[in-house]
């Protein structure tokens, strides 16, 4: 039987992860969790000194992020993780200096913990185990929104949680059999690129044999950060096999479907054994 070998495009530090702190941020207040209401919402002690307008009980909502609400599937194993992660540990409270609490009167909050790997951001971390979505409002105001689209990337490349409905991978031929099934969805498309070039849309490799255009977007600009080091797709990859990971976006015809690459490690160059790429 051939043997697909993956190639990674590019090797980052932590690539099975998400990246740790050296310790939490200035200012953050030490804790403790008294009860774990859900995925992202907790009861806490502050051992340190609160500031003015917070007490030494709070109710907290982690930011950044939503988990699934109780009854919805994977809603405990959200609690679960959170609670796992935190029990027993010092926490530490990392308050939002835009908005202090919501609706709810919750504090909108940060929780740091401190691993055998590190500091964690907490709110990363369930992103990361494919236990929570994103929920952020203004990506300029949130700190850590990078970390927390890579944790996503991640979590759905390893199909984890939330973002395992579809978990093998589609031929084009499969996608475009039935579009309307994967669209919103997130999936891995294996396809020979036709051509690659830059046009409205962004830097694309274009699927050979695509009906409606199928084609993966490369978007660096969003985090550069994560890029550096890596090598963008050139023209040298036409006629090559590649494998792309994301939701498909598929938002008019004219468009067409794609999937748009913010990570390196949604994108991988497939080779079969004994070629040379």
């Amino acid at each position: 039987m051939r043997r697909l070998l993956l190639c990674v495009i590019v090797a980052l530090v932590s690539l099975g992860g998400v990246s740790c702190a050296a310790q939490p941020p200035e200012g953050a207040i030490p804790a403790r969790i008294l009860r774990w209401h859900d995925g992202d919402t907790a009861q806490v002690r502050l051992t340190g000194d609160p500031p003015a307008g917070v007490g030494n009980y709070e109710a907290v909502r982690l930011l950044g992020i939503d988990t699934p609400e109780v009854g919805e599937p994977f809603a405990d194993d959200a609690t679960r993780f959170f609670r796992s992660l935190t029990m027993g540990k010092d926490v530490y409270v990392e308050l939002n200096p835009v908005e202090l609490r919501d609706r709810h009167r919750r504090l909108l909050v940060h929780l740091w913990v401190e691993t055998e790997e590190g500091w964690v951001l907490v709110s990363e971390e369930l992103v990361r185990a494919g236990l929570a979505r994103i929920l952020v409002y203004y990506p300029e105001h949130e700190p850590y929104y990078c970390r927390l689209l890579r944790a996503r990337a991640l979590a759905q490349v390893d199909r984890l949680g939330l973002w395992g409905t579809f978990a093998e991978p589609l031929t084009v031929g499969e996608l475009e059999a039935s579009p309307v099934r994967y669209v919103a969805e997130v999936i891995t498309v294996t396809f020979r690129v036709s051509r690659v070039g830059e046009d409205k849309w962004g830097l694309s490799l274009w699927a050979d044999g695509s009906r409606y255009g199928f084609r993966a977007i490369i978007d660096p600009t969003a985090c550069p950060a994560f890029w550096e080091g890596a090598s963008l797709p050139t023209g040298d990859w036409v006629g090559a096999t590649v494998a792309v990971t994301g939701e498909l976006l598929w938002d008019s015809f004219g468009g067409g479907p794609r999937i748009e690459v913010r990570f390196p490690d949604q994108l991988a160059l497939t080779a079969e054994e004994g070629d040379e790429r």
